[in-house]
């Protein structure tokens, strides 16, 4: 491990804008550190967090949460958010896997899944979080009627995640394998990272799926 992130994994617990899930009482925290009751919208896997900033940037009228189980990422997301002022983003470290204990009572009315690792190997399925399991987690820590978007590059995911949304009977509001041959108004909230971009320049087609776990 490099010198670098060495000084940003001690650092990070102390940023006021990070909230480690093994501290206890994180829904606590946030709403301190919020102040308000603004509908919330989840970031899974935020890495720097650039879609939560980026969000958060458009709407002031919302609360964006990005989570990744990387502190190192999680510095860099919340370095960046502070360097821009935001106020309505915040990021907890922790794993995907426990989101359900991680928000007991908060209810979000938007999920975001941009390109998760996609685990290919058949037994690693169940650790895709479009898998059946995570399926069940966000219907405990979703409102009525809350999106679900899930962004990717990986043919494999996409098709599976087509594959198990039917089986489980989700319904999906809209889906596509090549999002950047729509319409702009389809992108209005569409952000591109910088991972995206290199995806695009080698020629990688980007997937979408929106749907609602109804």
């Amino acid at each position: 491990m490099g010198r670098n992130k060495h000084l940003k994994l001690a650092e990070v617990d102390g940023l006021p804008n990070v909230f480690p899930f093994r501290e206890g009482n994180v829904e606590e925290k946030i709403r301190d550190f919020f102040g308000n009751d603004k509908p919330m919208v989840l970031e899974i896997g935020c890495g720097d967090g650039h879609y939560s900033r980026k969000l958060a940037v458009k709407y002031p009228d919302r609360n964006y949460i990005g989570i990744d189980i990387r502190g190192a990422r999680i510095w860099n997301a919340a370095t960046k958010a502070e360097r821009d002022g935001l106020k309505n983003v915040a990021f907890i470290i922790a794993r995907a896997e426990f989101i359900v204990d991680m928000f007991p009572t908060f209810r979000f009315e938007e999920i975001w899944i941009p390109f998760p690792d996609p685990f290919p190997k058949k037994r690693n399925k169940n650790r895709r979080l479009v898998a059946p399991g995570f399926l069940e987690r966000y219907r405990k820590i979703i409102s009525p009627n809350a999106i679900i978007n899930l962004k990717t590059d990986d043919d494999g995911l996409y098709e599976y995640a087509l594959e198990t949304l039917n089986e489980e009977k989700v319904k999906i509001l809209m889906n596509t394998d090549d999002l950047y041959s729509l319409s702009t108004d389809t992108l209005e909230d569409n952000i591109i990272t910088k991972y995206e971009k290199q995806h695009l320049k080698n020629g990688k087609k980007i997937k979408l799926i929106k749907f609602r776990l109804d």
